[in-house]
């Protein structure tokens, strides 16, 4: 799809300068005034000069603000050659002897510089799943939790010491490892020399994996749908910060304010609807991800052996969880709301934690329900934004209602043709219809969001 597109890296430059974009007629005069603890928290992940425990930016909100670019340097670079060689050996006998045979290399901070730990971390996150998953022996085994656990020092060390490094409590490979820092463009113009690109390119049609497991176009698929949820939701970040200062600073007509950044992120779900709706099982479709493809390679790929955290999934998506802080979700009984607990301190980066936690004091909620008492027009405008966002993020139509639709798709197909377990560890039966129990859990975890409606 080469559309002849440039990357104009200085249209956006002011852009880059968090102070300039957040100032508005709430606060006239910076000097004068907090900018809020949400834009603070943000601002910070812009003065820091590599960010290995996460990113958030206005203009990228969760994705990487480039592209990667540097190869690893030194002995490492063989990390790279190895990995660039996946999709070759992902159903060769032979796949566990080629990857054991990388040398044992150091990854301390004295032995790789920090602005290539991330990368680091993604290549051997890789080749750790694919040493564990490929081979057709290890593709069919009866049962997923037989996969033996052992993994090769030259893999486990290192690994161990960058995912360290990026303030994990151990190995394992995230969703910002597999996809966020793992993808680019299929056309070589939509992005400058140095990794920048504009985030409204960032779309499954435009973009492909940069180091792919197998090299299929289910896969392809499969893992830029990530990135196009994300990057259509791109703004909720700075709507979030402007809800907050709204209410720090807004004055007695601040709610309009809080109303409209409200609106703004709903229909911020909304396109992150319409980004995961093309995920298609009909082979007539541009973007057709086979089932059967995905259920026997991609997403058992994921899965790591029992004794290691649960490998990237869904529930791990930052979008998700910023929601779920913004309308303050506080219920996670069910099944899924404690496995997307779990993910909280495995899958997501420090940063991003933080971030949400913050969010949370702010109670949006609490702050539209204040409004009650004073005026009726103030609350009705509040509410109505409000319940707005719950039905755009977890109403049936809406993100996870979506999802949940996506469950019968896929994991029913899965499941006949042999996927066994989930990114939960959760073994599947074919006698036990596990897709239409999964599909009932997913329904459970969504009432825990729709109860916040006010």
């Amino acid at each position: 799809m080469s559309t002849g597109a440039t990357v104009d890296t200085t249209a956006k430059q002011d852009r880059t300068i968090p102070e300039q974009r957040l100032w508005s007629s709430l606060n006239p005069v910076p000097e004068q005034r907090s900018a809020g603890l949400l834009y603070n928290s943000v601002a910070a992940s812009y003065r820091a000069p590599v960010q290995l425990d996460g990113d958030v930016t206005f203009e990228h909100g969760f994705l990487p603000r480039r592209l990667h670019t540097a190869a690893l340097t030194g002995p490492h670079a063989i990390w790279e050659d190895v990995a660039a060689g996946l999709p070759d050996i992902a159903f060769s006998p032979k796949a566990q002897a080629v990857l054991s045979d990388l040398p044992l290399l150091p990854a301390g901070p004295e032995d790789l510089p920090d602005h290539q730990v991330k990368w680091a971390s993604t290549l051997l996150g890789m080749i750790a799943h694919s040493y564990w998953r490929f081979g057709l022996e290890r593709l069919h085994l009866p049962r997923n939790s037989n996969i033996p656990a052992d993994l090769p020092d030259a893999i486990k060390v290192p690994w161990t010491q960058v995912c360290q490094r990026m303030g994990r409590t151990g190995p394992c490979l995230t969703l910002e490892d597999w996809v966020f820092n793992n993808f680019t463009f299929i056309d070589e113009g939509h992005s400058g020399p140095g990794g920048e690109y504009r985030v409204e390119d960032a779309v499954i049609e435009s973009i492909r994996p940069l180091v792919p497991a197998y090299g299929n176009e289910t896969e392809r698929v499969f893992t830029s749908s990530f990135v196009d949820i994300h990057a259509a939701s791109t703004s909720a970040i700075e709507q979030v910060c402007r809800a907050q200062r709204a209410i720090e600073w807004g004055g007695p007509d601040g709610h309009a304010d809080v109303a409209a950044a409200l609106v703004r992120i709903a229909e911020c779900a909304r396109g992150a609807t319409r980004a995961f709706r093309k995920i298609s099982p009909r082979h007539n479709s541009k973007t057709f991800c086979d089932p059967v493809d995905w259920a026997k390679t991609l997403v058992t790929w994921t899965v790591p052996p029992p004794g290691y955290p649960a490998g990237p999934s869904g529930s791990a998506s930052p979008l998700v969880h910023l929601m779920d802080a913004v309308i303050g979700r506080t219920e996670y009984e069910s099944d899924q709301g404690r496995f997307s607990n779990m993910l909280r301190g495995s899958q997501l980066p420090r940063r991003l934690e933080r971030f949400f936690d913050l969010i949370r004091t702010v109670d949006f909620r609490g702050y539209v329900l204040s409004l009650r008492g004073a005026s009726d027009t103030r609350f009705d405008e509040t509410q109505e934004a409000f319940n707005e966002l719950v039905d755009a993020f977890a109403g049936p139509h809406g993100f996870l209602g979506v999802h949940k639709g996506k469950v019968v798709d896929y994991l029913g197909v899965g499941t006949v043709v042999g996927r066994n377990q989930s990114t939960a560890h959760d073994q599947t039966y074919i006698a036990d219809c596990s897709w239409t129990a999964m599909a009932d859990r997913l329904h459970i975890s969504i009432g825990e969001r729709d109860v916040r409606r006010i």
